[in-house]
């Protein structure tokens, strides 16, 4: 008989706030507030039941895990787009000090509940999805109140699939490399143009280095146009 009937696969969210720790200590207790607040008023405007959602609080963010009950398509839409919202609503009348930036990834995958929270690769593949380098860039370059990254499986089933009213164009394929994980994942930005931003390319993907692969090194060549005398010398070394 087959092992682990724990097993599920599962939906599931990790959000995490712009520059946390880097604000005054006591700006952290505002952010946190500030944050459960706008998630809170994107579930409820979403129709979504976040009472229902097994959360791990992260001080600046949260990893959610969601019940089969929640459809995926306004997930992946809705709330996104009610998120974005409420944080701008928030951030109105505030000093920039005080403002929520947030990021947003969204996963589906094998989520097992364990003593502290949950096991399995989905949870880590969100949460390095949400903190990965490329969203916070992401973040910086939009100077949006939210981007949103979706994996490969998301983006795949649920956009391109036709199952929200998003176009699968409003995405922009970007590849991940953080720590463990090396993935493709589809950012987004609720109102803004993802294409027209400018996103350098991480060192491992750049024009002519392969994906994963090893930087090419320089080859020097000697060129002669005169007889010289090679005897003891080495030639074609590689720096």
């Amino acid at each position: 008989m087959a092992a682990g009937d724990d097993f599920e696969r599962r939906l599931m969210l990790s959000v995490d706030a712009k520059g946390y720790g880097s604000k005054r200590g006591g700006v952290h207790g505002m952010i946190q507030e500030s944050l459960l607040r706008v998630l809170a008023e994107a579930g409820e405007r979403t129709g979504l039941n976040r009472t229902a959602w097994a959360r791990q609080p992260l001080g600046d963010g949260e990893l959610a895990i969601l019940p089969a009950t929640e459809p995926e398509p306004r997930v992946v839409e809705d709330f996104p787009r009610q998120l974005a919202a409420a944080i701008r609503r928030h951030n109105r009348s505030l000093r920039e000090e005080h403002q929520l930036r947030l990021r947003l990834a969204i996963h589906f995958g094998t989520a097992i509940p364990a003593a502290n929270g949950f096991a399995g690769a989905g949870p880590v593949h969100v949460s390095r999805l949400c903190e990965s380098r490329r969203l916070k860039d992401l973040l910086v370059a939009s100077g949006a109140a939210l981007v949103v990254a979706l994996s490969d499986t998301v983006y795949a089933d649920v956009v391109v699939q036709g199952h929200t009213s998003l176009d699968p164009e409003d995405f922009r394929r970007v590849r991940v490399h953080e720590k463990e994980l090396d993935v493709d994942a589809w950012v987004w930005v609720p109102g803004g143009d993802v294409h027209a931003l400018t996103l350098s390319e991480p060192p491992d993907t750049a024009e002519g280095a392969p994906a994963g692969g090893p930087t090419p090194q320089k080859l020097n060549v000697n060129v002669f146009n005169e007889h010289v005398d090679a005897r003891r010398a080495v030639f074609g070394f590689q720096e």
